[in-house]
C-alpha cells in the first residue's frame, strides 16, 4: 500500500503542470471570445443609440415645425415678424432644440406679385424686404421670417427656395403629401463665413383652412407656404449623438448611397481609424421623405484596450502559478508518505465534523429561507393592510356621505310631489352640507397624493405665524399655553399660504388633544442648511430650508405609532373623533411643496413635528392674511365670457352663473373650438375653461396660444386637481386664476366679478 501511494505521488507534479497549463490555454481561448462577443455588443448598442437618436430629434423637430405650421395656419398666413419671434421665445427655442441653425416661414406667391409681397412684408415687420434671385418661375417662395435673428439667419431673408431646383424638390414634396420633407445635402444660404457645413432643410406645408386637404390637387389649390427648420449638419449631429456611444462607434451619414458629394456628416476620428476598424454596419433611414445611410465603424477606446490587457495578463499569470504549483507539488510528495498514515487516523474524524457542518449549515440555510418568506408575507400583509384601511375609509366616509345627500333628494322629491315644502330648505340645507363634507374629504385626499391645486406665493412664515396667533390660542383654550420663537431674518419660502396656515392650525389642534390635562405648545422656526448625510437621513434633497416646528408637552409616541402616522385614515384617537387624514394631508402638502415632514418624538416626553419648506431667493410678498374683499361690480354693457368645458352640466353651471350677472356667455366643448373663437373678432373679455381638453390642446396651451392675440385676456381655469401643465417655474402667469372643482355657485361668481373688475382699473 505503501509502496503503491508513492508511486502514485510521482505523477503528480506533471499532472498539475500539464492540466495548468491545458485551463490557462482553455481559460485565455474563451476570455478571448468572451471579449470579442462584448465588444461587437457594445459596438451594435452604440449604433443603435445613434440611430435612434438621429430618428427621436428628427421627429421632435418635426413638431416643432408642425407647431408653426399651426400659427400660420391658425392666422391664415397674417402672422407678424413680431408674433412669430414671440412664439419663437416662448418655445425657447434656442435651448431647447439644440442644433438646429433656425426656424422660419416662407409664402408661396405668384411671380407677379414679387414686388407687391415687399410692401406686405414691409406691413409684417420685415424692413427691406426683396425676392432674389431672379427667375421665370410662374411661382416663387422667399424667406419672409428667419429667425432667431442672427447675421446667418438674416442672410436668408427674401431668398427665393424655387429658384433651386433641390429644394423646389421638397417644397413640392411637402406641398403634395401634407406631410414634413426634407431637401437633399445642400449648401445653406446661412453660410456667410469661412466655417461652412454641409446642410439641408424640413418643411412643413400650411394650408388654407388649417387642415391637411384630402386629395393632391386640393393640396396644390390650398397651399400658402411652409414652415422650415435650417439644418447645419455637423453642428447637428455633433450636438444630439452623445459622447459615450460616438467613443464606441464612429458614424458617417450620407444624403442617399455613400459617396463624397452625399456625405451629410462624419464622426471625428484619427486618420488610421478606418484602417483598424474591426466592426463596421451600414444602416438606412427613411426621414422626411430621403433615405439616409449611416455607416458605421467601431474605434479602439480604453475599454477595449483594459479588455485585451485582461486577457494576457490571465495567460501569463496562468503560466506563472501552473509552474509555482508544478514545483510545490514536487516538494509535497516528499513530504506526503510521512503524513498519510496521520493522515488515515484523521480521515474519520474529519468525516465525522464534516457531515456534522454540512447539516449544521442546512439547517441555518433553511431557516434563512424560512426567515426571508416570512418577512415578505410580512410586508405583503402590511401593504394588503394599508390599501384595505385606505378603501374601507374612503367607502365609509363617502357611503355616510352619499346616504345623507341621497336621502334628502329623495325627502325633498316627495315633499314638492305632496307640496309640501315648509321641510325643503332643511333637506337642501343637509344635502349641500354633505357635499361640502364630500368636497373637503377629496381635498384632504388630493393633499396625500400629492395633486391638490396649490397657489404658492413668496410667503414670510414669521409674519404668517404672528398673523395665526390669536386664532390659535382660541382653539387650543386657556389650558395650552403657546410660546412662538420666530427666528431673526428668516428665509422666505414659495407656499401656498392658506394651505400652510390650515397644516399650522392641524398641528396645533393635534398637540392639544395631546395634552388632556393641559401644558405647552411652542411654535418655532429656523433657518437649515442640510448637507448630504443630513438629506439621506431625512430622505430629502440637500440644501437650504426654513423649518416650522411644533413641540408639545404630551404624552409622546412610541416607534410604531410614528411609523404610520401619516399613513391615510390612521388614528389613535377615539371613535368619531377624528378622520386620521390631518397628517396625512399636511404630509402630502408639504412634499407636493418640494418640502419634508418630520415627527420626533419619545414616550413620556412629548412631541415635535417638523415641516422643512425650501428657501426661496426672492423676497416674501408684503401681505396682510385675513383681509376683507371689497363689493365688487356687476357687468357692463356687452360683456362676453368664452366658457370651454368637455362636461356639458359644468358648461350650463357656469353659462346660469354669468347670465345672472349680467354676462353673455359663448359656450364650446374642446380647445380647438375654443382657439378658434379667441382668433376671431368677437368680444371677449374673460376666459373660464378646464385643463383637461379634448381636441389638441389642453386649457394651458389654449390660453397661451390665445394670448398671442390677446396679451390682456383674463383667464380662469376651473380643475379638479393640480396639474403640472397649469404651472410655469411654479406659479401662474399675471391675469390667470384657478378655481378647484367642486365650488360654490357664490364663490364662482365672486372670482369672476374679482377677474373682471381688475380688467376695468
Amino acid at each position: 500500500m505503501s509502496a503503491q501511494r508513492v508511486r502514485a505521488t510521482r505523477w503528480i507534479s506533471p499532472v498539475i503542470l500539464f492540466g495548468g497549463l491545458l485551463a490557462t490555454g482553455g481559460s485565455t481561448v474563451v476570455l478571448w471570445q468572451s471579449t470579442q462577443l462584448r465588444d461587437r455588443l457594445t459596438f451594435l448598442h452604440a449604433t443603435e443609440i445613434e440611430l435612434r437618436t438621429i430618428e427621436s430629434q428628427f421627429r421632435t423637430y418635426t413638431a416643432l415645425l408642425r407647431g408653426g405650421a399651426g400659427l400660420f395656419a391658425a392666422k391664415n398666413d397674417t402672422v407678424s415678424l413680431t408674433e412669430f419671434r414671440s412664439f419663437v421665445e416662448r418655445i425657447e427655442f434656442q435651448s431647447r432644440y439644440p442644433g438646429v441653425l433656425g426656424i422660419g416661414f416662407t409664402p408661396n406667391l405668384p411671380a407677379v406679385e414679387r414686388e407687391s409681397f415687399a410692401v406686405r412684408a414691409e406691413a409684417l415687420g420685415v424692413p427691406n424686404f426683396r425676392v432674389r434671385p431672379e427667375t421665370s418661375n410662374a411661382t416663387v417662395s422667399p424667406v419672409l421670417f428667419a429667425e432667431p435673428p442672427n447675421p446667418r439667419n438674416q442672410a436668408a431673408i427674401g431668398y427665393d427656395v424655387m429658384s433651386d431646383p433641390v429644394r423646389q424638390d421638397m417644397v413640392e414634396r411637402a406641398r403634395d403629401t401634407g406631410l414634413a420633407a426634407a431637401s437633399a445635402r445642400i449648401h445653406l444660404v446661412q453660410e456667410i463665413d469661412r466655417n461652412k457645413q454641409a446642410g439641408f432643410l424640413v418643411a412643413m406645408p400650411v394650408y388654407a383652412g388649417g387642415a391637411v386637404p384630402p386629395t393632391p390637387e386640393e393640396r396644390r389649390n390650398r397651399f400658402i407656404g411652409f414652415v422650415f427648420g435650417a439644418f447645419r449638419a455637423g453642428d447637428l449631429f455633433g450636438t444630439i449623438v452623445a459622447a459615450e456611444a460616438e467613443e464606441d462607434a464612429a458614424f458617417a451619414v450620407y444624403d442617399g448611397e455613400p459617396s463624397a458629394a452625399t456625405l451629410l456628416h462624419r464622426s471625428k476620428r484619427d486618420p488610421q481609424a478606418a484602417a483598424s476598424a474591426r466592426y463596421t454596419r451600414r444602416a438606412n433611414l427613411e426621414l422626411g421623405g430621403r433615405a439616409w445611410t449611416v455607416l458605421f465603424e467601431s474605434r479602439a477606446s480604453s475599454r477595449r484596450a483594459s479588455s485585451f490587457s485582461e486577457v494576457w495578463l490571465v495567460c501569463i499569470g496562468g503560466m506563472f502559478f501552473t509552474i509555482i504549483l508544478s514545483l510545490i507539488a514536487r516538494r509535497q510528495r516528499r513530504m506526503q508518505d510521512e503524513v498519510y498514515y496521520l493522515n488515515a487516523s484523521l480521515e474519520a474524524r474529519v468525516e465525522e465534523r464534516t457531515r456534522d457542518l454540512r447539516l449544521a449549515n442546512d439547517q441555518i440555510r433553511q431557516a434563512g429561507e424560512e426567515r426571508a418568506r416570512i418577512e415578505e408575507t410580512l410586508r405583503q400583509s402590511q401593504k394588503m393592510e394599508a390599501v384595505g384601511q385606505l378603501t374601507g375609509g374612503l367607502a365609509h366616509d363617502f357611503n355616510n356621505l352619499l346616504a345623507g345627500i341621497s336621502g334628502s333628494l329623495e325627502l325633498m322629491q316627495s315633499r314638492m310631489q305632496q307640496g309640501r315644502f315648509n321641510d325643503v330648505d332643511r333637506y337642501m340645507s343637509a344635502a349641500q352640507g354633505a357635499t361640502k363634507r364630500a368636497a373637503a374629504l377629496t381635498h384632504r385626499l388630493l393633499a396625500f397624493s400629492r395633486r391638490q391645486t396649490l397657489d404658492p406665493k413668496p410667503t414670510d412664515v414669521n409674519r404668517l405665524v404672528a398673523g395665526m396667533e390669536e386664532l390659535i390660542r382660541r382653539t387650543v383654550g386657556p389650558n395650552i399655553a403657546i410660546e412662538v420663537v420666530g427666528a431673526p431674518n428668516l428665509w422666505p419660502t414659495l407656499i401656498d399660504p392658506p394651505q400652510l396656515e390650515n397644516a399650522l392650525l392641524n398641528l396645533c389642534i393635534n398637540a392639544r388633544d395631546a395634552m388632556p390635562e393641559g401644558g405647552r405648545v411652542v411654535i418655532e422656526t429656523a433657518n437649515r442648511s442640510i448637507d448630504r448625510q443630513g438629506a439621506l437621513r431625512q430622505d430629502m434633497a440637500a440644501g437650504e430650508y426654513l423649518s416650522l416646528c411644533v413641540t408639545d408637552t404630551g404624552m409622546g409616541m412610541p416607534r410604531d405609532v410614528i411609523a404610520k402616522a401619516f399613513d391615510p385614515f390612521f388614528t389613535t384617537k377615539p371613535t368619531g373623533q377624528g378622520t386620521g387624514l390631518g397628517l396625512s394631508m399636511i404630509y402630502g402638502f408639504v412634499k407636493q411643496s418640494g418640502g419634508q415632514a418630520r415627527i420626533h418624538s419619545e414616550v413620556g416626553q412629548g412631541s415635535t413635528v417638523c415641516l422643512y419648506l425650501p428657501r426661496y431667493s426672492g423676497k416674501a410678498e408684503a401681505e396682510t392674511f385675513g383681509t376683507t374683499r371689497a363689493a365688487l361690480p356687476l357687468a357692463q354693457a356687452g360683456e362676453t365670457v368664452l366658457v370651454v368645458d368637455d362636461e356639458s352640466t359644468v358648461r350650463m353651471l357656469v353659462a346660469d352663473v354669468l347670465a345672472e350677472l349680467g354676462y353673455t356667455a359663448i359656450e364650446v366643448a374642446d380647445s380647438a373650438s375654443g382657439l378658434k373663437v379667441l382668433q376671431s373678432d368677437v368680444r371677449i373679455d374673460l376666459l373660464v375653461t378646464d385643463v383637461g381638453l379634448p381636441g389638441g390642446m389642453n386649457g394651458r396651451q389654449m390660453a397661451d396660444a390665445a394670448r398671442i392675440g390677446r396679451p390682456s385676456l383674463p383667464v380662469l381655469f376651473i380643475t379638479g386637481y393640480a396639474e403640472n401643465a397649469l404651472l410655469t417655474n411654479g406659479q401662474l402667469e399675471p391675469g390667470m386664476a384657478v378655481l378647484t372643482k367642486p365650488f360654490a355657485v357664490d364663490t364662482l361668481g365672486a372670482r369672476i366679478r374679482e377677474m373682471l373688475a381688475h380688467t376695468h382699473h
